[in-house]
């Protein structure tokens, strides 16, 4: 007796986790064959292990791949959504970028540097739980990195929610790249003047 295998295929990306998505894209463009980005996207996209996907009929396969190319050809959230409620607790976007610690600033270049590998690192030094909230306006825990350990949390979220954020820092991309060195720079100046300043008194 055949071991039945249920297939849900994502209509929409909002039912497709960070975790699939980083699944999807990180060997789809490696990928040589039509055969082999199929089976992959299906795989990713669907969470069917490669080894069940192979004991499907072709026919099956084609279906399951003609209803993934909609969800494909569909765009992604490309918003940034400020507060998110994981497991209970409110997690808030950064209310202020420019208010960055030096500490934000670094692990944050550190972790782009991977791509959409390591965006829920990103995510996590970005939305942290919201301390206190009145209307729109809310604060959040300072930056520590134990916040980078809250990775994981987000993995499960969905990509429409992640996506948001990766649009926000590409269309950032360049300035944060150019203005890198010198802020940092700056800031190495300032705690050594800080520093100089300690110790003469």
């Amino acid at each position: 007796m055949k071991e039945s295998i249920e297939i849900i295929v994502p209509e929409n990306w909002a039912d497709v986790s960070l975790k699939s998505y980083q699944n999807y894209v990180t060997k789809i463009n490696d990928l040589k064959g039509e055969d082999e980005i199929v089976i992959h996207s299906i795989s990713s996209l669907c969470n069917i292990p490669l080894k069940l996907i192979k004991h499907l009929k072709r026919e099956d396969i084609k279906q399951l791949y003609t209803k993934l190319s909609n969800l494909i050809s569909l765009p992604i959230n490309k918003q940034v959504i400020d507060k998110i409620d994981i497991g209970g607790i409110k997690y808030g976007f950064h209310p202020n970028l420019d208010e960055m610690t030096l500490g934000e600033f670094v692990d944050l270049d550190e972790h782009c540097k991977d791509g959409v590998d390591s965006i829920q690192q990103v995510l996590a030094i970005l939305y942290r739980p919201i301390t206190e909230e009145k209307g729109n306006n809310y604060n959040i825990e300072p930056y520590n990195e134990s916040h980078i350990q809250n990775a994981r949390l987000f993995e499960n979220l969905s990509i429409d929610f992640a996506n948001g954020v990766m649009v926000f820092f590409y269309h950032l991309g360049s300035e944060l790249l150019t203005s890198s060195q010198g802020y940092l720079e700056e800031e190495v100046e300032r705690l050594l003047h800080e520093g100089t300043m300690v110790g003469s008194a």
